[in-house]
């Protein structure tokens, strides 16, 4: 699952993308959400409160079980975690307002957890939600020993059921 998803499609506002990836004991994330969503801005951090907003967000997109809640059964632990903020779409002119450049800065995760036993991986609760309000929604791929699957969450519907 080495693939990243920044070259899956340019983000939304309020639409972050997941695309995990589960077999035999490892269960392998990968996550991306706008700059908006998390801190509120997308351009570079241009005061202290705003560096250390960045420094939060990333501090809590580096512990994955905070960001979603995987059944306690399963035994699943955070084997590595990599967070970066990435710039997308820098110094393009803005279709709606000319001679402005527009900024879509998103922090991008991947993550390996390895589980006990992954087959009580039923669900996912994404409290991913919780901490960052401007959060609407996750549009996740997954592809597992079952298949490859399509799912959405919402805001007031954070938890996925997996299919049998």
């Amino acid at each position: 699952m080495a693939q990243k998803l920044a070259a899956v499609e340019a983000h939304t506002h309020g639409v972050g993308r997941v695309a995990i990836s589960m077999d035999s004991n490892e269960f392998a994330v990968i996550l991306a959400a706008p700059g908006m969503d998390v801190v509120g801005f997308e351009h570079s951090a241009e005061n202290d409160e705003e560096r250390a907003e960045v420094a939060a967000a990333i501090s809590d997109f580096s512990e994955p079980l905070r960001l979603f809640n995987l059944p306690s059964e399963a035994g699943c632990e955070t084997a590595s975690a990599n967070v970066a903020l990435v710039g997308v779409g820098f110094g393009q002119v803005d279709d709606k307002t000319e001679n402005h450049t527009r900024e879509h800065a998103e922090f991008q995760a991947d993550y390996v957890l390895e589980c006990e036993e992954i087959d009580l991986v039923t669900s996912i609760r994404f409290t991913y939600f919780e901490l960052f309000p401007d959060a609407q929604k996750l549009d996740i791929s997954l592809i597992s020993v079952e298949g490859a699957f399509s799912y959405t969450v919402y805001r007031d519907q954070p938890v996925l059921t997996l299919q049998d």
